[in-house]
């Protein structure tokens, strides 16, 4: 039962409570890249909206959020940068902490909604020219590195740094491999604006991000089989995990969005020489881009049913168990994956040229407007006292010096039945109300 106090916590501390920057900077975590993400898919849904195009008017919202986003990114670098370069052991402590080190994946993922943003500001404005658009190009081949880096550098450290069961499970594990896939949706975007330069430089691209594509994607779905599994045997998670819930919109709809994108793009470039047999038939691309849209069609069907086990789960724990969902980053994921499906729903309606595709896409755009703008005010009384500023691996505000464990062990306790008929579950330390 939460105590009348925190039920009724003040929007602001007092000044005298203020955390201190020294205090901030040290429990700044990578979860505050989910940001950049949430920012930058605003960007790009004001770019793409199905309507109004006729006028810049959306265009030049989307060069707005653009540049805030990019105001953001280099003050969260700056902030990341100095909280290891002042707290060394700080690094190994997030490192060893099994849900704080996956936001790792957040920083290739933001970047990618930059190169994007500002490869929209190239092909609408013409800014900076084809100069500019080869810098974003290599742009794109270094967010790459950094995704397999994080991709298989994070999967390494799962495997033999952290200790997991499937109690513990949450989405956030999709954080790591997510990377691939919105890295592959980028570099369909540059194909498509590089092949009138370059049609060798636009097929390598796309190559490259179908491989990264596969690759991302094959993980995603494994690993969201595993939550499912998670979900059954144990339901819900906690109230500090169970808005994570909504993550898995991620990878299904940036990867529906990127099939959608990178087929595109494969459909214009192939075949380069005109035989009979596959893949030098006429109509190659074209048999490459209707398997890539039956594929996306299905990751947006897949969607849609998440959506509905998400909503019911977080239904659960705010009506059923009577929890009160404690303002936090955690918030900040919901923004990013309902920002890509919403981008998959809109890419389906050019394809579909449908109308319902398009009502749907604006709808779903509209409410990630409205669920930017809400969060973004919400945050900004803790960000002034800084109670936004917390690390899970520094719980008791102690220093690093401290050491505490980078390995977490989960010894398995017995817990009772709970009412309503919930099943039991093994709750673990770090599943607690911040663990962003």
């Amino acid at each position: 039962m939460q105590s009348s106090k925190q039920a009724h916590a003040p929007l602001m501390l007092p000044y005298a409570q203020w955390k201190s920057w020294p205090e901030r900077i040290r429990h700044f975590t990578p979860a505050w890249h989910a940001v950049i993400m949430g920012t930058g898919v605003v960007s790009a849904l004001l770019n793409d909206f199905p309507y109004g195009q006729s006028n810049d008017n959306f265009k030049l919202a989307g060069c707005v959020f653009f540049i805030l986003n990019l105001i953001l990114f280099v003050f969260i670098c700056i902030c990341s940068f100095l909280r290891y370069v002042l707290n060394p052991d700080v690094f190994w402590l997030m490192i060893g902490h099994p849900a704080q080190s996956l936001y790792i994946g957040c920083f290739p993922m933001g970047f990618a909604t930059l190169i994007n943003s500002a490869l929209a500001l190239n092909q609408n404005w013409g800014f900076g020219g084809s100069g500019f658009l080869y810098v974003l190009w290599g742009f794109w081949w270094l967010d790459s590195a950094l995704s397999y880096l994080v991709c298989y550098g994070m999967i390494y450290t799962m495997v033999v740094r952290h200790e997991h069961s499937i109690s513990n499970m949450a989405a956030v594990w999709l954080l790591p491999v997510v990377t691939l896939v919105v890295a592959s949706s980028t570099g369909g975007l540059i194909a498509q604006a590089i092949k009138v330069h370059s049609h060798t430089s636009a097929l390598v691209t796309t190559a490259f991000s179908f491989t990264m594509l596969a690759m991302g994607l094959a993980f995603a779905l494994m690993m969201i089989t595993i939550y499912l599994l998670r979900l059954l045997i144990r339901g819900v998670p906690d109230p500090g995990l169970i808005l994570s819930a909504f993550i898995v919109l991620g990878p299904l709809g940036q990867g529906g969005f990127s099939l959608l994108i990178n087929g595109n793009a494969i459909s214009e470039l192939l075949p380069l020489h005109i035989q009979g047999d596959f893949p030098q038939s006429a109509l190659a691309g074209q048999m490459i881009y209707a398997a890539c849209f039956c594929a996306s069609y299905a990751l947006w069907s897949m969607g849609i049913a998440w959506i509905v086990v998400a909503v019911c789960s977080i239904y659960h724990v705010v009506r059923v168990r009577r929890t009160t969902l404690h303002f936090n980053m955690a918030y900040w994921g919901l923004v990013f994956p309902n920002g890509v499906f919403a981008l998959l729903t809109v890419e389906l309606s050019r394809v579909l040229d449908s109308g319902f595709f398009r009502v749907v896409g604006s709808l779903w755009s509209a409410l990630v407007f409205l669920l930017w703008g809400a969060i973004f005010v919400r945050s900004i009384p803790p960000f002034i006292d800084g109670t936004l500023f917390k690390a899970p691996c520094l719980p008791d505000g102690s220093v690093a010096a401290q050491l505490l464990p980078t390995v977490h062990t989960h010894a398995p306790h017995p817990a009772p039945a709970a009412a309503h008929g919930e099943k039991s579950d093994v709750r673990d330390s770090f599943a607690d109300r911040n663990f962003m």
